[in-house]
């Protein structure tokens, strides 16, 4: 995915690294002219109208190089974090959760940038390659004897300081970034835990000073081996040049290279390319921080795709059903056996219908909830729609909201049947609600969302119900409200809902108000033990059965 942006992008390098090529010759030739000139016994105003030319195109030249880098690398930049937050969005929720939130925000702040910092001074070596060839191409028309010595020496420099050091410090930068992922995890710890680390100064100690202090300590030594190769390999290959020099300087006559003009045009020729030298030398430490990120970012495996490309359900399909037929979602827990297995469900959740998801910590309520809205794939079975088998679960995202436990709170409320928001409708159920005080809303937008926990979930709910759904699914939404609001939520706001049309999952332990549901669906062990009515009526007893996989 992220190959594919720079591939895209590849044409406008080439030109931009075509033109800094040319940039490099003039600024060689520019040199040319200023070696002659110094050693020409008079100047010439035609010699002074071609050194302006030079110069001027020169100045032009880099300019432009310049200015469409910099436009090419803002594009580029943009594009490739674009990517891939598209590509995030197009994982599953089973995938994140594999994956790690860690390890995507290390990808979008380190990994990317690493990448673009290549291409946006990508023409910049070209430049000095340029620079540093032509150097080598007129020095060899100066003198071949003197330029197959210094040669000599300069391909030891590079070769020793690529493969006998570089190659160390490539590999100690490998570490630094394994290090980082573990690091950034503790370091989102230490944000989102902040409470409980006040609350128990063991922990926080065993935390702080033990856990993130051992992986800050090998990040922090792998950084300094590193950068201490990078460093012995500049001065490396500087110091191979000017043994260089030393060696053309005291071992020209024994050559048969007299001319001390020829030898000092040479060694000025050599000074100017040590900068260039020494910028492409360096190179090599952001080639191998590019090649990392694009090698972190190869093994996240993001899909290729859109992220808008969940379809819709047509206008003129409406919603009549929802079920399982013989479900089965089994949790795989890497280099582990084992793990958890929801299924085979059997279901049938009809519209209108208010089901509660009933059972133990562990039942797997919550995940066949999921399974449901298609969050989670199949091992075997079907979840239909209308009677329909789903294939894809994007085709049916749309039908459903929710609001999870571990919900995320978006200020913007966006009715998925289109049209503009009604703000006067939203401020009347934030009244309903009891937050009138704290929230208002001007152009669907909530002012604030730095509520309490509870209050919070309350605005979780009104934003999911002005999402217009035919599915809607509520996660222990009650657990967290006071008895006013458990009263509002499964008395009155339930049975609205029920009355526009809307079908409802509600998972529950609040057995007081099972009576109200149409369905009951208590969970064991992932399987469905009972389906009964509100009124305690047996619609099915399911018992339980093992199951040969």
């Amino acid at each position: 995915m992220i190959l594919d942006v720079i591939k895209k992008s590849r044409l406008r390098i080439a030109v931009i690294s075509a033109i800094s090529a040319v940039a490099g010759a003039t600024n060689i030739w520019l040199l040319i002219l200023i070696n002659r000139q110094a050693q020409a016994n008079s100047a010439h105003l035609g010699d002074a109208a071609v050194f302006g030319g030079a110069l001027i195109l020169m100045i032009c030249v880099s300019l432009l190089s310049q200015t469409l880098l910099s436009r090419l690398s803002a594009k580029t930049f943009f594009r490739l974090r674009e990517e891939l937050v598209r590509g995030i969005s197009n994982l599953s929720v089973r995938e994140i959760d594999a994956l790690g939130t860690h390890r995507l925000y290390t990808a979008l702040t380190r990994d990317v940038p690493s990448v673009h910092e290549l291409i946006i001074v990508l023409p910049t070596y070209v430049f000095n390659f340029t620079v540093a060839t032509a150097c080598l191409v007129y020095l060899c028309t100066v003198s071949p004897r003197l330029f197959g010595i210094f040669l000599f020496f300069l391909l030891v420099a590079l070769l020793v300081a690529k493969f006998v050091i570089n190659d160390r410090a490539e590999r100690k930068f490998v570490e630094r970034r394994r290090t980082e992922d573990e690091l950034f995890k503790r370091y989102k710890s230490v944000v989102e835990g902040n409470k409980e680390l006040k609350l128990h100064e063991e922990r926080a100690d065993a935390f702080l000073n033990k856990d993130i202090q051992s992986h800050a300590v090998d990040y922090r030594n792998a950084t300094v081996e590193a950068e201490f190769f990078w460093n012995m390999s500049s001065n490396w290959s500087l110091a191979m040049i000017f043994i260089g020099v030393g060696v053309l300087l005291f071992a020209a006559g024994h050559i048969g290279v007299t001319d001390r003009s020829v030898i000092s045009s040479f060694v000025l020729v050599i000074f100017y390319m040590i900068s260039p030298l020494t910028l492409l030398m360096n190179s090599f430490r952001t080639i191998h921080s590019a090649k990392i990120g694009l090698s972190r970012l190869g093994e996240l495996k993001l899909p290729v795709g859109a992220a808008a490309a969940h379809a819709p359900p047509a206008a003129s399909e409406g919603f009549s059903s929802l079920a399982f037929e013989r479900a089965v979602f089994a949790y795989e827990i890497a280099d582990q056996e084992g793990g958890f297995t929801v299924g085979p469900l059997d279901l049938h959740i009809g519209k209108g219908e208010i089901v509660y998801f009933v059972g133990g910590n562990g039942s797997g309520k919550t995940t066949a909830a999921k399974v449901l809205m298609g969050f989670y794939p199949l091992r075997s079975g079907a979840v239909c729609v209308n009677g329909k088998p789903v294939a894809d679960p994007r085709a049916v995202f749309q039908r459903f909201s929710a609001v999870f436990q571990d919900y995320h709170l978006f200020e913007s409320i966006f009715p998925k049947r289109g049209g503009g928001v009604d703000d006067e409708a939203i401020a009347a159920m934030i009244d309903r609600l009891r937050l009138s005080d704290k929230v208002g809303v001007s152009g669907g937008v909530l002012s604030t969302t730095k509520l309490s926990y509870g209050q919070r979930k309350r605005l979780a709910l009104l934003v999911a119900y002005f999402d217009d759904s035919d599915v809607y699914v509520f996660d222990e939404w009650a657990a967290d409200q006071d008895p006013e609001f458990r009263e509002f939520f499964y008395k009155s706001f339930l049975p609205d809902m029920k009355r526009a049309g809307k079908t409802m999952v509600v998972i529950s332990h609040d057995d007081r108000y099972f009576h109200l549901a149409d369905k009951v669906v208590k969970f064991e062990g992932g399987r469905i033990v009972s389906v009964e009515g509100g009124t305690g009526r047996v619609v099915e007893s399911l018992l339980m059965q093992t199951v040969e996989t």
